[in-house]
């Protein structure tokens, strides 16, 4: 079978039933981290704490503040996030997954690997008490699209219109919704982990809570039930004029309006036991 069929077979045995099966594919996935965030809760946070504890053997090297006037009021901790997290997801992951498999692609979020049943990415996204708990900031290699084929039959998504109170801005997804590997249809599932730290003082940086987070794949977003023509759900990115490929912001109460199971937290208890609590 030439490959434009295989293709399009394919993508339209991803959506001729509504989008129902890549559903419960995403929750099933989701499921599945959050075991391994709920298990391993004491752990996670008692390695993230650790930085503060090794404090004398990085301060004087510490990472500096970037951004539009920066407040100094605390490190950058996005490496802890993403280092502690990382750890924990690719070395449990054989644990909950079959057939892990850790495939090359040259973009996409922090943690790739795919399964006997997807091809699933997770970005790590550290938030601070400055920063917004109720939207991830996305690139556009971070988001899957509708999977199209263009002329040549590469796969090429679909742009479309972002709307915010001020502006409207074209975005770009760049990810494929799917993969044809070893005569497997693997969906790309993408996830973002928001690491939610305080701040005692500078460098005294706590672990308050995480959020598993779900990005319906771009074939529910762009396609099927179109998911992104829901109020809110896509803003403008903090970009400047000038950048090319833009970012979006996904609006985390909208995307639970969904599914409630699309973002989840993780909270901590007083005695470091933790549970999950679903978004509002």
């Amino acid at each position: 079978m030439a490959f434009r069929d295989e293709y399009q077979l394919a993508r339209g045995s991803l959506i001729n039933d509504g989008g129902h099966k890549l559903i419960e594919l995403e929750r099933s996935i989701a499921d599945k981290f959050l075991k391994i965030l709920v298990s391993n809760a004491a752990e996670i946070k008692a390695d993230f704490d650790e930085a503060t504890y090794l404090k004398p053997f990085w301060v004087k090297y510490a990472p500096v503040q970037r951004g539009h006037k920066p407040r100094g009021e605390a490190f950058p901790w996005g490496e802890v996030g993403e280092k502690v997290l990382e750890g924990y997801l690719y070395s449990k992951a054989q644990t909950e997954f079959d057939d892990v498999r850790f495939i090359g692609v040259p973009y996409g979020h922090d943690v790739r690997f795919s399964t006997s049943e997807a091809f699933i990415h997770i970005d790590i996204k550290a938030t601070g008490p400055t920063d917004n708990i109720d939207e991830v900031v996305s690139s556009p290699n971070q988001v899957t699209g509708d999977g199209v084929l263009d002329a040549d039959g590469v796969m090429s998504n679909s742009p479309f219109k972002v709307k915010g109170l001020r502006k409207i801005m074209d975005f770009n997804p760049e990810l494929a919704p799917f993969v044809l590997y070893k005569g497997k249809v693997l969906p790309v599932i993408t996830f973002y982990l928001k690491v939610v730290y305080a701040v005692v003082k500078k460098g005294n940086q706590p672990l308050e809570h995480l959020e598993l987070i779900c990005v319906p794949n771009g074939l529910l977003m762009f396609d099927g039930p179109n998911y992104s023509s829901i109020d809110k759900l896509f803003t403008p990115g903090k970009d400047e004029v000038h950048v090319k490929r833009k970012r979006t912001r996904i609006k985390l109460d909208p995307l639970a309006s969904i599914e409630k199971w699309r973002c989840s937290k993780i909270i901590y208890s007083n005695d470091g036991t933790a549970q999950i609590k679903e978004r509002g």
